[in-house]
């Protein structure tokens, strides 16, 4: 419990420190199992008209069963008209040697990607980002938490 609190105040740290950062939100999985039938929805409001990037970052452990995951995403304004949607792969372990890939230690681990880069936003709207894994397995486990980061 102590371990996890302190990752948790260093997180805020580093994320506060952050200047271009204008959003971070996590969603951590029970018993570290993502069910495909599992939407995660990131809801945010836009401030200005800036160009957005939107950074998604999985945490796994190396207990995770395959070597890549594939999840979907879909961007929503207000009125649920999809901005941007598209499916990405993240490489999970290396295809070689099958170590992990991303920032960690021991047997958890962290990946992220640049979904979307340079969207404009308009001001004071509300936003939906939704995510789904898109395997083949109906419960994926292995999959700790996943996070939306937003940057000027």
């Amino acid at each position: 419990m102590k371990k996890i609190l302190i990752v948790n105040f260093c997180l805020f740290i580093l994320v506060s420190c952050n200047q271009s950062n204008i959003y971070t939100n996590y969603f951590s999985f029970s018993d570290n199992i993502w069910h495909s039938d599992s939407s995660i929805v990131f809801d945010f409001n836009s401030r200005d008209n800036k160009s957005l990037n939107f950074n998604l970052i999985i945490s796994y452990s190396n207990n995770y069963p395959f070597q890549n995951i594939y999840t979907s995403y879909s961007l929503l304004d207000s009125s649920k008209n999809i901005l941007k949607s598209n499916m990405i792969e993240l490489e999970l372990f290396e295809k070689k040697y099958g170590y992990p890939l991303g920032d960690g230690i021991l047997k958890d681990f962290t990946v992220d990607t640049l979904i979307i880069n340079s969207l404009g936003v308009k001001r004071n709207a509300n936003y939906k980002l939704l995510v789904k894994h898109s395997m083949r397995e109906i419960q994926l486990k292995g999959i700790n938490r996943i996070a939306l980061e937003i940057e000027k």
